[in-house]
């Protein structure tokens, strides 16, 4: 007796052949891979039993929105950096208008990063009673009413770090439910090294902004040039950087599990069947 074939379109994962028809055990007929691999890529019987409903979707679109909300929010620091590199160093002249267009386009890049995720946050999220979406809806508009705020000043060093502040509320806010749709996205359960915990923003935030403040009153105490404000700016900087890259980060992994809630894999007893 024959074993069990694809029941239903199955682009193969190594050249997107349809597999549709063929035998499970066999090869694919276009590059000669084994079916059973790309079965094993396309299906996930682990999310067969979660609960799929438009509210998860919602949930999921609203947390990608605010997650791609705080990475674009991050251009509310490129002005005051460009104008301390444009102060302390002179830049060739081919270089100067790119400069010029970045520091000229950064505020409204933070700006438009903000006001997507204040959309997310007050309407596009469910509206539920349930505590987990109350703390993403209060803690993470606020962030984002924040943030709109300060893009909206004069950029400055000080505005960039109260901003840090934002950007660690709407991480913190996000989380709980963040963790309900982790189980319905294999790739986010799988790549671990390209996942970012909570625990490792809000470190990288406190950092940043505890290093920032202090390179601040340094210079405002004994001016421009001492030791202790330069450290204390390089751990800032880097502390920022690794914030950045972990917001990042999140957007991806909030990007694959949007995509697993809008396009779940098909069930197994669906895709194979005997022939």
């Amino acid at each position: 007796m024959s074993g069990p074939t694809i029941r239903k379109t199955l682009p193969c994962a190594k050249c997107g052949y349809d597999l549709e028809g063929l035998a499970a055990d066999g090869l694919c007929p276009e590059c000669g891979a084994d079916i059973l691999s790309t079965l094993a890529v396309r299906l996930d019987p682990a999310t067969e039993s979660l609960e799929r409903s438009p509210q998860l979707v919602r949930t999921g679109w609203a947390i990608y929105l605010m997650s791609l909300g705080s990475v674009l929010g991050c251009a509310i620091v490129l002005a005051p950096a460009i104008d301390a590199a444009i102060g302390a160093m002179a830049f060739p002249r081919w270089i100067s208008p790119g400069i010029a267009g970045v520091r000229a386009i950064a505020p409204s890049v933070a700006l438009a990063g903000a006001v997507i995720g204040m959309f997310a946050a007050l309407l596009v999220m469910p509206w539920s009673g349930e505590r987990a979406f109350v703390r993403a809806r209060a803690l993470g508009g606020a962030g984002f009413v924040g943030w709109m705020l300060l893009s909206l000043q004069p950029p400055s060093w000080p505005a960039s770090l109260i901003a840090v502040a934002a950007a660690a509320a709407v991480a913190a806010s996000t989380t709980p439910l963040l963790r309900r749709l982790v189980p319905h996205s294999r790739l986010f359960r799988t790549a671990r090294h390209a996942t970012q915990t909570t625990r490792d923003l809000l470190i990288a935030s406190a950092v940043t902004g505890g290093a920032g403040a202090l390179t601040l009153l340094l210079r405002q105490a004994t001016g421009d040039g001492p030791q202790q404000a330069v450290f204390s700016g390089v751990v800032a900087g880097t502390s920022g950087m690794l914030l950045v890259v972990g917001l990042g980060y999140r957007l991806v992994n909030t990007h694959w599990i949007l995509r697993s809630l809008r396009q779940p894999p098909p069930k197994v007893d669906e895709m194979l069947g005997g022939s």
